[in-house]
């Protein structure tokens, strides 16, 4: 660590000046003549480059014959052969892809030294070398303030914090839509598995970041830009390799802008491998289209639709930390086994969430632009696991026990759990399932092996999540004077949410029993025996299905089992900004306002004429101001604040799952926010310092436990505060030509900062007491609180290049949930804190012709040293973290891969 401090230190400290002519210009937009402001200018084959000011213009050391590469987002990059020294004049782009440029407005992207917001930029380059088969998450580990982990170490089950929030606290947006969940807010990467293939650069804004949405950027925003249609005929063929039996196949075609204004871009891929963690297989497709007609000069209109079918082996709870280290291994899934002689997954996700979105690009002349997006996003799928239990010889009835009865290996017994449920011998208990009599709504009787929720018996279910999203997003931009612009809309969201349970494999039982539904109770089982039909006897018999795909087939209202509830979420909302731009000053004020109401709709605990509840309704928002000043061509300044009021979500006003007695106590959350940096460039160092103050009030935290007995409880925990503070730099330092050095360190503070009083409810939402949580000044956990990272690029020869980059956590504390902390012995006690780690990725390029093709070679080896680390733990206050439950970082992995562009 102290090397690594010792390398940004000199790297802050060092520059190398060499005797050369100057060039300078103008980039200018080849359609409209605006100014290009940030373009970046650089000479081929060297770091010596910059970036134009806010009227375009540029000026660097270069020499006759050198040739200047220019680029910038969503414009092709141009290249210009220095004839002679000095002015080369206007220097006009072409736009790269159709409409990208309007897209880009509306997405809110950054601009270097003018947007006055901390930003890291990851571009469409980076995601095709280092992606392989890492996660879309670990590509965005290496810039400030930010800690992602794979997880539990499924297919895009990883996750992501920003300055210490979680990601259900960050912003994700895609093409300037947001995507995050409309219920929790949260963000789900297995839903998105090929947006790496299709993204064309992407936007780490950390704090309120440059979005004119309401949305709930409390550590920051994730904003996405994919492709568009290509200007320019071609596509590329693509496939790749890696560890555990990884596969990757993919393609793009773009056929171009035609004479009668049509163009056509299409990609796909297909993903498979056995996974690193056992059992977390991955079988995974990809697919994007957009197309796009101009009518006119003034009318664009685009069609893009994407999405990634998937389905993939999981990990749930954590496991314990002892057993992975001594017994098991650290790829040990206890959720995974075999049954019937073949590989068996308790746990497994299935999702496919496309999103279509049609847009209408309207040039109303050389002032104003209005760009309007309708949107749709339909989600089918879901998660599998066990419900049910077994009965000890004792007659204890214990659900999830049957997991303590592993095989040496440390793996689920399914072949004994299906002996089990059909009353035979087996190796878990000296019981089995005993048969019952039934008798159908239609008259069949008869004695089975029926296994009966929270009785006896244990099958595999699938948790079902499915949404119909429907948004508009439309905006306006116009320019008041040449120094002033107006921006304003709406983003309007319709969103309806089913989510219940159904049947996958019965595991050798005969019927499943189940009585959750009131409105289904056709069906008898004689549970205790006395062939008398009491009314606790009545429900739904559901039998064993044959179904080819049980996971993401359809099933029958009917035979939906424990729970089946809907939620219309509707959301209205609008903004403005006014920014003012000249010389070297950029300043803006924005405002957003949202009206969300919110309601359940309960099918099975609920008659059909009594199933819905009232509206409930509330108002968010927001208010942000920043500006930037450019003191020179090095030097830049910048400042913004803002406050924002966020409504609760879905989950928070229904917290025993219920829709009796909603939580109406729940209010908005405030966040205030304040940051300040300072920016450097010149031909070969730049670097951005910044600082950050984010204090969060009034959070809500709603959570469930059990007592000694198994009886369930709710906590209603309100008014929680926090305060997140810290700094950040980051920097490239170009040592000579074809070696460039990038950094970057964050140190935060992140505590909560008050003692909450919750209160604590039965299942049926009653007020049974209060309950004192003792928090103050504990460390916020989850999410390292200090990182330092360093790499270099090196072209060793034309076309062949070598990389690393090296990443260190520390101050890294376990999670822990706030009911934890109701002991006032614990006053003071700070969670379980992680050792410290540092990881080494290494990568090769190879740029190469091929049959008259561009052909690029990439490999990667990811934590090289192999290096052993715990990346998530669940604290357990004053014991050892061998005695906790945690995941283990991935050890060493690799990837291979072939694109040919044509």
């Amino acid at each position: 660590m102290k090397k690594l401090i010792t390398l940004l230190l000199f790297l802050c400290s060092s520059a190398f000046l060499f005797s050369q002519s100057t060039v300078s210009g103008k980039i200018v937009d080849d359609t409209t003549g605006d100014p290009m402001v940030g373009a970046t200018v650089i000479v081929e084959g060297s770091t010596t480059g910059t970036i134009t000011d806010v009227d375009g213009g540029f000026s660097l050391e270069a020499n006759e014959g050198d040739d200047i590469i220019i680029s910038y987002i969503g414009f092709l990059e141009k290249t210009i052969t220095v004839i002679r020294t000095g002015d080369l004049g206007m220097i006009g782009l072409e736009e790269g892809g159709i409409g990208l440029e309007e897209v880009m407005v509306v997405a809110d992207v950054a601009i270097d030294r003018k947007t006055p917001v901390a930003v890291s930029n990851i571009p469409t380059e980076v995601f095709e070398a280092k992606l392989g088969n890492q996660e879309f998450v670990d590509v965005l580990r290496n810039t400030p303030s930010i800690y992602a982990t794979k997880g539990s170490g499924g297919f895009g089950d990883s996750r992501i914090n920003v300055r210490g929030f979680a990601q259900e606290d960050v912003a994700l947006l895609i093409n300037g839509i947001p995507v995050n969940g409309m219920e929790d807010n949260k963000i789900y990467w297995s839903n998105w598995a090929g947006l790496g293939d299709v993204t064309r650069t992407t936007q780490i804004q950390r704090g309120l970041g440059a979005s004119k949405l309401a949305v709930a950027s409390v550590g920051g925003t994730i904003n996405i830009i994919t492709k568009t249609t290509d200007q320019e005929a071609g596509g590329n063929v693509f496939t790749s390799i890696g560890n555990d039996n990884y596969r990757k196949t993919g393609m793009t075609l773009s056929t171009g802008r035609s004479e009668k204004g049509w163009a056509f871009t299409v990609a796909g891929s297909r993903t498979t491998g056995d996974g690193y963690i056992e059992g977390a297989y991955i079988d995974a497709y990809s697919y994007f289209f957009s197309a796009a007609k101009e009518i006119g000069d003034k009318h664009l209109v685009m069609l893009t639709g994407f999405g990634a079918p998937q389905r993939h082996g999981q990990r749930s709870f954590e496991h314990g930390i002892s057993d992975q280290l001594n017994k098991y291994g650290k790829r040990w899934n206890d959720d995974f086994g075999s049954y019937n002689g073949q590989d068996f997954h308790i746990r497994e996700n299935f999702y496919h969430k496309p999103q279509i979105g049609l847009s209408h690009i309207f040039n109303m002349n050389d002032k104003t632009d209005i760009v309007t997006s309708a949107y749709v996003s339909v989600g089918r799928g879901g998660g599998t696991g066990d419900i049910g239990g077994l009965v000890r010889g004792d007659g204890a009835y214990r659900e999830r026990e049957f997991r303590q009865a592993r095989d040496a290996y440390g793996h689920f017994q399914f072949d004994e759990v299906a002996k089990y449920n059909q009353g035979l011998e087996n190796t878990l208990y000296d019981t089995s399932m005993v048969a019952l009599n039934y008798e159908t709504a239609d008259g069949e009787t008869g004695s089975a092996q029926i296994a009966v929720n929270k009785q006896n018996g244990l099958i595999k279910r699938a948790s079902m999540n499915e949404h119909q999203w429907v948004g508009l997003l439309s905006n306006v931009t116009t320019e008041l004077t040449s120094d002033i612009t107006l921006t304003g809309g709406v983003d309007l969201r319709w969103y309806t949410g089913s989510h219940y349970r159904k049947t996958i494999d019965l595991l050798g039982a005969d019927f499943w029993f189940d009585d959750d539904n009131v409105n289904n109770q056709v069906d008898w089982v004689d549970l205790n025996a006395d062939g008398v039909k009491d009314d606790n006897e009545f429900g739904r018999l559901i039998r064993p299905t044959n179904d080819a795909d049980r996971l993401f087939g359809s099933v029958d209202v009917n035979d939906r089992i424990d729970y089946y509830n809907d939620e219309n979420i509707n959301w209205y909302g609008t903004y403005g900004q006014l920014e003012y731009s000249n010389s070297g000053l950029s300043a803006f004020v924005s405002g957003a306002v949202n009206y969300t109401q919110m309601r359940r709709i309960d099918f099975f605990n609920k008659p059909e004429d009594s199933n819905t509840t009232d509206w409930l309704s509330f108002i968010g928002g927001n208010v942000k101001l920043g500006a930037n000043y450019n003191i020179n061509a090095s030097n830049n300044v910048f400042v913004n604040a803002g406050y924002i009021s966020r409504a609760p979500y879905f989950d928070a006003l229904f917290p025993t799952f219920n829709n009796d007695a909603p939580n109406t106590d729940a209010t908005n959350e405030g966040v205030i926010a304040v940051e300040a940096g300072y920016g450097y460039r010149d031909r070969r160092f730049t670097a951005n310092l910044n600082g950050y103050y984010t204090s969060w009030s009034n959070k809500t935290e709603v959570s469930n436990f059990q007592d000694a007995e198994g009886v369930a409880y709710f906590l209603n925990l309100q008014g929680v505060d926090a305060l997140h503070t810290g700094v950040e730099l980051d920097l490239a330092f170009g040592l000579f030509d074809g070696f460039e050095v990038t950094g970057f360190a964050s140190v935060g503070n992140w505590e909560w900062k008050n003692d909450p009083t919750g209160t604590v409810s039965d299942a049926s939402n009653e007020v049974i007491g209060e309950t004192q949580l003792f928090l103050k000044d504990i460390k916020v956990g989850d999410a390292a609180q200090t990182t330092l990272g360093a790499g270099f690029e090196w072209e060793l020869l034309d076309g062949l290049s070598i990389d690393g980059q090296y990443f260190y956590a520390d101050n890294l504390y376990a999670a822990f949930q706030p009911d934890d902390r109701d002991d006032e012995g614990l006053i003071g006690v700070q969670p379980l804190k992680l050792d410290p780690y540092g990881l080494t990725d290494a990568g090769l390029s190879w740029k190469f012709p091929f049959g008259g093709m561009e052909a690029r070679f990439r490999a990667n080896v990811n934590n090289l040293f192999n290096v052993e680390y715990i990346s998530d733990l669940i604290d357990r206050p004053g014991d050892e973290i061998n005695n906790t439950r945690g995941w283990f970082g991935f050890g060493r992995t690799w990837n291979a891969g072939l694109k040919l562009y044509f």
